[in-house]
């Protein structure tokens, strides 16, 4: 362990591995978006958010701070005023027009002052309650009240949310009065979202998902995937080409055929007979995995187990009688243990990347937010060549460092095991 850590490449790639894992547990507690591993294709999740918007900070002196982000303003506590038919309920929603140059809000956000505000869409949400209500919506506040933008009943809906859309508001602030006769149920406090041309920190896709919601709940299927597909085939090619060398015999000469078989076939056709068949999923890929990649521990094991095999002290063992099992088991399999931990290590990588290779193919599974599937859906919907690099860039990025750790660790334990790795 100590030759271990005092490998430069061992301690950067745990670095990057701890920053990762970090996401990965806390990762949905930061998202701005926690219900998107669900609801990743519902579009009315996604119905208020800008569709292809560029990320927040990309608003700036260089485009005039023509692009405010999208954000959601709460009011807070109503104003309650209550009477014989029924009751009154206002909210007040102060807007923050930093970008539109009213003055102090302006030089805070770093726009010139005295420009003209700039329009800005905004979604009313009511959630909550049942029946028939009236609303008025106003520009300004309920003590100053202003220009009216809506004036008329809807329908409270019990299991989701009253949603009503207000284009073009200039103003810096809103109200929302409510009038609930008697006997109706209250809503939950109202908010507002606004639909600016900016969103988020890594922006939005075509479909108004967040990026930077998708690349985080990404995290924790591209280590399980990898982790667990790679563990086991690392183990089935340890045991495999182990058992092979020291037993010998039929065994040996019918794992060596099914190895070369299984080597040679390449693994798309199988996952688009599969995807023909079935609805393709992370599980049948990983199945398929699990029956394909193998192969690449196999073959060195195998060697190295014939090697061990021939050594001095596996002869003394079989003249003082210790039977073959004994010496795999407490012999051979012991010193080969560290190079399968650095293959295994070495592995995950390349399961990462298929797993978006075949996603990036349409093969993937399309209801499970990985990288892989984010980079479909770019190819898909013509992200290259409208320009939204905000949306290729971080899946990308993020399958490239993921993929990096994993050969970082594995060279810092191919060092270990391998004493001539040492001076490199």
């Amino acid at each position: 362990m100590k030759d271990f850590l005092e490998s430069r490449s061992a301690r950067a790639g745990l670095t990057i591995l701890a920053l990762i894992g970090f996401l990965a547990l806390f990762g949905p507690l930061i998202v701005p978006w926690p219900e998107a591993s669900t609801r990743w294709r519902d579009i009315s999740y996604w119905e208020d958010s800008p569709a292809g918007a560029p990320p927040m900070w990309t608003n700036g002196p260089w485009n005039g701070w023509d692009a405010p982000a999208s954000r959601h303003v709460a009011a807070g506590a109503p104003l309650l005023r209550e009477g014989s038919s029924g009751r009154l309920l206002t909210w007040t929603f102060a807007l923050d027009r930093g970008a539109a140059g009213d003055g102090a809000a302006a030089a805070s956000a770093g726009a010139p002052e005295g420009r003209p505000p700039v329009p800005e869409d905004l979604v009313l949400r009511l959630p909550g309650g049942r029946g028939r209500v009236f609303l008025l919506v106003r520009e300004g506040r309920a003590d100053a009240p202003g220009r009216e933008l809506f004036r008329g009943e809807r329908d409270l809906v019990p299991d989701g949310s009253l949603r009503l859309a207000l284009p073009g508001v200039t103003a810096s602030a809103i109200s929302a009065t409510l009038y609930l006769a008697t006997g109706l149920s209250r809503p939950g406090d109202a908010t507002v979202f606004i639909v600016g041309k900016t969103a988020g920190l890594l922006g939005t896709d075509a479909d108004k998902r967040d990026v930077f919601t998708g690349l985080v709940l990404g995290i924790r299927w591209a280590l399980l995937l990898g982790v667990i597909v790679s563990f086991l085939t690392v183990l089935s090619g340890l045991l495999l080409g182990t058992f092979a060398a020291c037993y010998g015999g039929i065994f040996g000469s019918i794992t060596n055929r099914v190895y070369e078989f299984f080597s040679m076939m390449p693994l798309l056709p199988f996952l688009v007979a599969v995807s023909a068949i079935h609805k393709p999923s992370l599980w049948s890929f990983a199945g398929l995995a699990l029956l394909f990649y193998w192969t690449r521990t196999f073959k060195t094991v195998y060697a190295r187990a014939l090697q061990i095999k021939s050594e001095g002290h596996i002869e003394a063992a079989v003249l003082v009688g210790a039977g073959r099992w004994w010496r795999v088991t407490r012999h051979v399999l012991p010193e080969l243990l560290p190079y399968a931990f650095a293959m295994m290590a070495m592995s995950v990588p390349g399961i990462i990347i298929a797993e978006a290779g075949v996603s990036l193919l349409g093969l993937g599974d399309s209801n499970t937010v990985t990288w892989g599937q984010m980079l479909h859906d770019a190819l898909v919907q013509g992200a290259v060549i409208n320009g939204m690099w905000w949306w290729i860039l971080p899946p990308g990025l993020a399958i490239a460092l993921m993929g990096l750790s994993f050969a970082l660790v594995g060279r810092g334990l191919d060092k270990v095991v391998n004493p001539r790795m040492k001076g490199y």
